[in-house]
């Protein structure tokens, strides 16, 4: 176990301070930046405020989500790690121990980056941001459709989820559900890796995609992991077919430790060449 865990340590170090990394989170600041600026500018220009519950709210636009789980996916795009480069520590550890290390990063990273959005989120609030129990004239204002227009805004809010959800319960189901949706997308970005690299991230954007097509086909809610994040697609009274937040904590669940699993056993019965033994 303690093989594993300094492995692990070292595959943290090593991709958190890679250029790989430096650039998605250059990228993830830059596009949260891009989306916030037109609501900072909006409050600046009417005095209104936003308070710190806005990170439930933001992935109502469905292009939001499609632009950060598509940079996550890029920034786990490598993994496994090569396995030539890497044969000094397999050597060392065994292929067992060298990817359950790298299994657990990814589920590791995936809660980093969703608490790295959700400050962020804030951060760049900052200057419009007031404090308070409630969600906040400021957030209310954008599920008028006539201000969003009116302002050129690119967030709005939904009035269902408003009305719906305190803000702490709220925030606190997007984050579970946001942490195990990104655990879940590594996973299969390394399962499907140990293939062929191009087989992770293609699968992965395929995924992503599809939270798309469920806008327009509502039947594809339950099968879409992507739009799991947005609460105005749970279930409700008025929309009974909509998942459950059990339905969708287990079915990520379920998937992660399927794809982990495969991974694992596709690693162990390959050489350091990555081929079938004979």
């Amino acid at each position: 176990m303690s093989g594993i865990l300094k492995f692990y340590a070292n595959v943290t170090r090593r991709s958190l301070l890679s250029w790989r990394m430096f650039s998605a989170v250059l990228l993830t600041v830059m596009t949260m930046d891009c989306f916030l600026m037109s609501v900072r500018k909006y409050c600046l220009s009417q005095g209104v405020k936003m308070t710190q519950w806005g990170f439930a709210l933001i992935w109502n636009n469905k292009y939001v989500g499609l632009c950060f789980l598509l940079i996550f996916i890029y920034a786990v795009s490598n993994f496994p790690l090569d396995r030539e480069k890497e044969r000094y520590y397999i050597a060392r550890l065994g292929v067992s121990k060298w990817i359950v290390a790298q299994e657990l990063y990814v589920l590791t990273f995936g809660w980093l980056y969703t608490v790295f959005l959700f400050v962020l989120e804030n951060l760049l609030l900052l200057p419009v941001l007031a404090w308070s129990s409630e969600w906040g004239n400021g957030w209310i204002s954008l599920s008028d459709t006539s201000i969003v227009l009116k302002y050129n805004l690119y967030i709005s809010t939904s009035r269902s989820v408003l009305s719906n959800y305190m803000p702490g319960m709220a925030n606190l189901l997007v984050l579970l559900n946001m942490g195990l949706l990104l655990g879940m997308m590594g996973s299969l970005v390394l399962w499907l890796n140990t293939y062929s690299r191009m087989a992770g991230p293609i699968a992965a954007s395929a995924v992503v995609f599809l939270g798309l097509a469920a806008v327009k086909n509502p039947s594809l809610y339950r099968y879409s992991p992507t739009t799991f994040i947005q609460l105005n697609y749970q279930y409700s009274s008025v929309n009974p077919d909509y998942p459950t937040e059990s339905y969708i904590i287990v079915m990520l669940l379920l998937l992660t430790v399927l794809c982990l699993a495969l991974a694992f056993m596709r690693v162990r019965e390959t050489q350091e060449n990555n081929r079938r033994k004979l």
